[in-house]
């Protein structure tokens, strides 16, 4: 084997290793990953160890399309490797989930180190580098989104795509690895990434096309014709886009129905926006930035780079491809920054207003994370620097006084402005308090994480260069270097979400259940549970399900008619009345089991008419109806009814294109009930109705 070998099998190993907390399960990964992610790939996994697939997610906001749900995964290969894995092994395990997770990053670090190399950067400073990235802060946060982490995993992998397509010599592998890399990307299941791609691979191919046209990386072969070099990206891309296409068509029409993502509402993007605190600060002192924002890889780390562009700047013979690499990651820089400040950026407004695609998402200081591949490039220019510039005399110096400023920053930080963030108190000082109670003997770790303790860390790193420099230790800087990082970093990232999460079950929120196909057939059987808060229904915009699990994009069974109700929390408006509002349970389902309803009409405009209307059928209507719970899976129901004059059956279920039925044993049309609901139109007499999803 050789040593590029050995080093993807580090770069494999590495993250399960460094990670071991979660990987041995001392602390689970909290926030979205179970509450979210894990629920879907449990509920599908139960399902297909029964032999259905499920389609349509019945009691998220009383229903919409499961298979068109990107946070379902649907299309995304590893999944489906997931699911054989889970039914080998007899169970789909939130820690076989995690292991899961945990593989993006993995993924990310071998794309990376490929690409790193095709930069003609050596194998040991791509492989430290790498290790510095899988090990950062930014990229182990993501992992409490693991639908995000599979989506970025292989961005690395069309940047060496790209830079491959270069050489004439490398046809079918850079198409391959193109193809399958934004196939991937597309079906990962997170669609702000996604959107992020565009940008970022434009921006990344601009300056590809200009390292082609003025030679600026010596590439292993001739290079390729322009053209050619531009259709090996291109065709690909779109031949993935177009796969995938049907499936994003269907998105859309989830997009479509959510609450906030109209198109009009620039207050819902801007939530989450990263200022200047958060790009500059959280280099020198992480509290003072967003888990979203957050750039911290190590104090020695963040010395290196600082000192690299002080000497680079310095520099009289500067390197074509550094040179021009630096000037595009700064450039990006700024442009990221721009979007990601969304409050405070006359660029993010501007574009906003001009691209529609971009107004469907939120939190934009997200995008930070396509940093991280540019960084990695930077890290290994740093780590190349020192080993050129160490018999500098000026060296030490320019590395004390950078270090020198830092500590006085973080002095300044907490001692002068006291600087605490809400941020800070609600979610790191929560992560603190569960590690150091719960991780045994591991806890004394976590006691040390403190104000402080950045400080401590870039003493420690300014007395580690110092040597370095002064008794001239480069045979040993990496392993130096890695030791003091992953020490450093190990503290700081594992606990990063490490909250199970278990105050959600005083909102109201159930845990999971093995068997969703029971609780779907139980649930004409049983009530839909709701939580009363201070004397009001607390619907928690519907989220609460016999599925337990809850609507993630904040999907209203109609929306207009449900902020008529209820306000942002759940809760019922004042202003309706206790009748109206037991009129909204009774259609809803709250308290009660009934799905199913007779009208005689279906053209009414609200939800107290058509109660009444409802409710002229008498009790009678359970005593000649007949649902078949048995077979119920919630993408096909069959109902009988004995109907003494004609009207509607009404099922309380959304309707979404794909959506069927018949009505003995004749396709009918769905009437829409409220805008929303489904309905049929019957006859007097017998009446045997089937309706069905068929998304394809």
């Amino acid at each position: 084997m050789n040593k590029n070998i050995y080093n993807i099998l580090i770069i494999i190993i590495f993250p399960y290793l460094y990670l071991f907390p979660h990987t041995f399960q001392f602390i689970e990964m909290g926030n979205d990953f179970e509450l979210l992610y894990f629920s879907y790939k449990k509920y599908i996994y139960e399902f297909l160890k029964i032999g259905h697939l499920p389609l349509w997610s019945p009691s998220e906001s009383l229903g919409y399309s499961l298979i068109f749900n990107p946070f379902a995964q649907y299309f995304y290969p590893l999944s489906w490797v997931l699911y054989l894995i889970a039914l080998i092994l007899g169970d789909l395990s939130k820690h076989i989930f995690l292991l899961y997770t945990i593989f993006g990053i993995s993924i990310y670090g071998v794309g990376q180190y490929l690409w790193l190399k095709k930069l003609n950067i050596s194998q040991k400073n791509a492989l430290i580098s790498t290790i510095i990235v899988c090990a950062s802060l930014k990229l182990t946060e993501t992992l409490r989104f693991p639908n995000a982490i599979h989506t970025f995993c292989w961005f690395p992998w069309i940047l060496y795509g790209i830079t491959l397509s270069v050489e004439k010599k490398a046809v079918l592998k850079p198409i391959i690895i193109i193809f399958f890399s934004t196939l991937f990307v597309l079906t990962a299941g997170y669609p702000y990434y996604i959107i992020y791609a565009v940008f970022f691979f434009a921006s990344y191919f601009i300056f590809i096309s200009v390292a082609y046209m003025k030679k600026i990386i010596n590439f292993e072969n001739e290079n390729e014709k322009y053209f050619k070099f531009i259709l090996k990206i291109i065709i690909p891309s779109i031949f993935a886009f177009i796969i995938v296409l049907p499936w994003f068509l269907g998105i859309q029409e989830i997009m479509d129905i959510t609450r906030d993502r109209n198109l009009e509402n620039i207050t819902f993007s801007k939530i989450i926006s990263s200022g200047l605190t958060d790009h500059i600060g959280s280099w020198i002192y992480p509290p003072m930035s967003q888990a979203e924002t957050n750039y911290y890889f190590g104090a020695i780390v963040s010395l290196l780079i600082l000192t690299y562009f002080v000497t680079f700047i310095l520099k009289k013979n500067k390197s074509n491809f550094e040179f021009y690499f630096c000037v595009f990651f700064l450039l990006f820089f700024f442009l990221n920054f721009q979007i990601s400040n969304s409050e405070n950026s006359i660029l993010f407004e501007f574009i906003w207003n001009k691209v529609d695609l971009i107004k469907n998402i939120r939190a934009f200081g997200r995008i930070n994370i396509l940093l991280l591949p540019l960084i990695a490039v930077i890290i290994c220019f740093a780590i190349k620097n020192l080993s050129e510039t160490i018999n500098q005399k000026n060296l030490i110096k320019i590395t004390v006084i950078i270090a020198s400023i830092i500590l006085l920053s973080q002095f300044y930080i907490i001692e002068i402005i006291n600087y605490n963030s809400i941020y800070w108190e609600t979610w790191q000082g929560r992560r603190l308090n569960y590690a150091s109670n719960y991780l045994g003997i591991f806890g004394f770790i976590f006691e040390l994480y403190n104000n402080y303790i950045y400080s401590i860390f870039t003493a420690a790193s300014i007395i580690t260069l110092v040597l370095i420099i002064k008794y001239n230790l480069l045979k040993n800087l990496n392993l130096i270097i890695l030791l003091l990082l992953i020490g450093e970093l190990f503290i700081l990232s594992n606990i990063q979400w490490a909250i199970p999460y278990k105050y959600y079950d005083a909102n109201g929120y159930n845990k999971l259940e093995d068997k969703p196909l029971q609780k779907l057939q139980n649930s004409f059987t049983s009530e839909r549970v709701s939580t009363e808060v201070k004397g009001n229904t607390y619907f928690r915009n519907q989220r609460k399900s016999n599925v337990n699990y809850f609507d993630i994009f904040g999907v209203e069974a109609h929306t207009k008619i449900y902020d008529k109700y209820f306000n942002r929390k759940g809760e019922f408006r004042d202003e309706v009345s206790i009748i109206n509002r037991n009129k909204v349970k009774l259609l809803w389902g709250l308290n009660h089991n009934k799905k199913i309803f007779f009208s005689n009409s279906i053209a009414h405009n609200t939800i107290e008419d058509l109660v009444n209307d409802i409710n002229k059928n008498g009790d009678n209507f359970n005593d000649r109806i007949i649902v078949d719970t048995k077979t119920y899976n919630g993408d096909e129901i069959k109902i009988e009814y004995l109907s003494q004059n004609h009207g509607y059956i009404i099922f309380m279920d959304n309707w979404s294109p794909g959506w069927e039925v018949s009505v003995n044993g004749i396709k009918k049309k769905i009437e829409l009930v409220l805008g929303s609901y489904k309905a049929v139109k019957i006859k007097n007499g017998i009446n045997k109705i089937i309706f069905k999803y068929k998304p394809w």
